[in-house]
């Protein structure tokens, strides 16, 4: 359970990059926050790789 739990953290904390994006916008240049916001996908492949292990593990 804790392999599924980091899974669901990661997507969380993409949610919450993706939601501060908007919130910083009117303060921060736009180019880097795409750039964070695009290099944060790599939560995504991460949660989704936690959820393989998960699902192949014994």
């Amino acid at each position: 359970m804790r392999i599924v739990t980091l899974g669901y953290a990661m997507f969380a904390v993409y949610g919450l990059t993706v939601f501060l994006k908007y919130l910083l916008l009117p303060y921060l240049p736009y180019a880097p926050l795409e750039l964070l916001e695009h290099a944060s996908a790599l939560l995504i492949l991460g949660g989704l790789m936690t959820f393989f292990v998960a699902l192949t593990r014994d």
